[in-house]
């Protein structure tokens, strides 16, 4: 009914006027949330020169069927953009904490938790061999809670039917991680204390910290700030 809004500005839009080379990848479920939602909802790239994006085809199967996605594929793919040294900052998504939450089917969740975490040791060894930083974060929960509880009690939701607990299958509120690695810290900088608390909003001005940039004044602060 409506137009979505109209974001400008954005990070992407930033590097690429400062001459920054970047990368974008995920599979097809996640694709547009690093490249179109990204940009703040605009097709196509600012400088093709500068941006590469590559999207790895998703499999046409139940999530819960293959939990591991394209996990490995991504994280291939990414460390070779690494190794490769022709990028100045790498954004990715893996997709199965969110897609395989959603079916509702622990033991999968479990697996695609565990495929996430052996994708991202695989990707740190990379960045430390490159001297660089990684950012791990997200954008809301799912896999973390399986099962629906009373809000009233705090006790499972027991379906009437089968006597099992009742499936969780939709986005939590819980408070996400922000994990900064960086093998080479020295002190020189530390998380900001002071304000209200962060939130995603606050990554696009850490990230321009960390590349050595200055954040446009109306940006929300940098969680990281000069020691």
């Amino acid at each position: 009914l409506v137009l979505p809004p109209a974001i400008d500005r954005t990070i992407s839009e930033y590097l690429a006027l400062e001459g920054c080379r970047q990368f974008a990848i995920s599979e097809t479920q996640k694709f547009g949330h690093v490249t179109y939602f990204w940009n703040g909802n605009r097709s196509g790239k600012f400088d093709e020169n500068l941006e590469v994006y590559q999207e790895i085809p998703s499999d046409k199967v139940q999530f819960d069927e293959r939990p591991w996605m394209k996990a490995a594929e991504i994280t291939d793919a990414t460390i070779d953009a690494i190794r490769g040294g022709g990028y100045d900052f790498i954004r990715l998504n893996y997709p199965n904490g969110d897609m395989v939450g959603h079916t509702g089917n622990l033991d999968a969740a479990i697996v695609a938790a565990e495929t996430v975490d052996l994708s991202l040791r695989r990707l740190l060894r990379a960045v430390a061999e490159a001297g660089g930083i990684a950012l791990v974060t997200a954008d809301h929960g799912n896999l973390e809670e399986m099962i629906e509880f009373d809000k009233k009690s705090g006790s499972p939701k027991i379906d009437k039917a089968t006597g099992e607990p009742v499936r969780k299958t939709s986005h939590t509120t819980n408070p996400v991680p922000f994990i900064l690695y960086d093998p080479q810290f020295a002190g020189e900088y530390r998380l900001r204390e002071s304000g209200e608390k962060p939130g995603l909003a606050n990554v696009a001005a850490s990230i321009l910290y960390l590349l050595g940039f200055r954040a446009p004044v109306d940006y929300l602060p940098s969680i990281i700030e000069p020691a």
